[in-house]
């Protein structure tokens, strides 16, 4: 069997129906609709709702169990750290050592340039940090980042996101944000001068539908902002420890950035992001004292959880394994192409990280593709793109199994 947790149920039908009344009840919902799948367990590839049904996850979580659910190690990890203590003043006053271990290990996936981490507990986090980390050292007001772009629902992070369906309600955000083309050296090149802060970017844009610049996009980005004194700060919260099959993405083009932004698969499943960059940049939030501060960023438990998902990465050639069993993906996945041409009319993605488009409703699929167990999701600022990010410990023989309910589905629909 391929599923690493059995098929059991865990409760009964009138226990199912009672957390769903409970959470339609007491939870602020954002997605309308009643919730068809209670979780009960997730281990390696595979997550199990409490009715007992078994589905293959290739959504990790939306790209956070990179050592897939509940690994071993992180599990140990946490359970050893919160023995020792859960929480203490995690800035100003203390050193706590999993901090030092964590933003050690970041920085060298990073290359070492970017060798100053703050840590943070989220994405939005991260984002709202580099961008007043950017204005503040530059001294300029003004944003230019990318249609298609998504860098969280905070404000600022808001600000540089890119659909208006989501901005408009919560205007006025930050002034002075430009929107250029992604992947377009000629739109940034008009956007980009001298009030410009910094081109803030995702080097594959993730909710914009796994889309892959061309091979000069991001080393000319990089041209363009140091001819106008502006920073490069590169999204990679989802690009990030090893996604793309390298540590970070923008490291597929040979591009340093000035800032780099991460979370999700940072802490193995615990919330815990990051922003580096270069000592002298981060310099800047000492001047005034407390600049920038978190209560719970960088928390130890978290960073213990993610100094053993790092070392599981590290140990385990997770980095490369993603590159490869990528490309085995994309080449099952052109077979499928290759049978449904007029369903299936797009793959893209770099590593396991990977999208392909449909000329049908993304969630009809979706939801055609969970009823048979396995779970894929849709994106956000792309409209028929079905996403795939499954834990980089998948097998190919998982990957098959994926591939034999998408012909399926395919099939059913043609």
């Amino acid at each position: 069997m391929l599923n690493s947790l059995e098929p059991s149920a865990t409760m009964s039908e009138e226990e199912l129906e009672s957390y769903r009344d409970r959470f339609a009840a007491h939870l602020s919902q954002t997605v309308p609709g009643r919730k068809e799948l209670v979780v009960s367990a997730a281990d390696a590839c595979t997550l199990r709702a409490a009715d007992g049904r078994v589905y293959l996850d290739m959504t990790s979580g939306i790209a956070v169990a990179n050592v897939g659910h509940s690994h071993p190690a992180v599990v140990e990890a946490v359970q050893r750290q919160i023995t020792r203590y859960a929480h203490v003043n995690v800035y100003g006053r203390f050193v706590i050592p999993e901090q030092v271990e964590m933003a050690e290990r970041l920085s060298r996936a990073a290359g070492g340039a970017l060798s100053t981490a703050y840590l943070t507990s989220s994405g939005a986090e991260s984002t709202e940090c580099a961008l007043k980390l950017a204005r503040k050292y530059t001294g300029r007001p003004k944003f230019v980042a990318m249609e298609r772009a998504y860098h969280g629902r905070t404000f600022g992070a808001l600000s540089v996101s890119w659909r208006e369906q989501w901005r408009k309600p919560f205007e006025p955000l930050l002034p002075e944000v430009e929107f250029v083309p992604f992947d377009d050296l000629e739109a940034a090149a008009a956007a980009i001068d001298e009030r410009t802060a910094a081109v803030i970017v995702e080097p594959i844009q993730g909710e914009g539908g796994i889309r892959v610049p061309s091979d000069g996009y991001l080393p000319g980005l990089r041209e363009l902002c140091d001819r106008a004194g502006a920073l490069l700060i590169c999204d990679e919260v989802q690009g990030g420890m090893g996604r793309a099959g390298v540590w970070f993405s923008h490291q597929l083009w040979g591009v340093q950035p000035d800032i780099v932004t991460c979370a999700k698969a940072v802490g193995g499943g615990l919330p815990l992001g990051a922003v580096l960059a270069r000592p002298e940049v981060f310099a800047t939030f000492l001047d005034p004292a407390l600049s920038h501060l978190t209560t719970m960023g960088g928390n130890p438990v978290a960073c213990a959880a993610g100094i053993a998902a790092f070392d599981v990465i590290e140990n385990e050639g997770l980095v490369a394994r993603s590159a490869e069993l990528g490309t085995y993906l994309r080449e099952r996945l052109e077979s499928v192409r290759g049978q449904f041409p007029d369903l299936l009319v797009d793959i893209r993605g770099r590593g396991l990280w990977c999208a392909f488009e449909l000329s049908v409703p993304a969630q009809q699929v979706a939801d055609m593709m969970q009823e048979r167990g396995v779970l894929v999701g849709s994106v956000l600022n792309s409209e028929g793109t079905i996403r795939v990010t499954p834990p980089l410990v998948i097998t190919p023989a998982e990957i098959d199994v994926f591939i034999g309910v998408l012909r399926t589905v395919l099939g059913r629909l043609a």
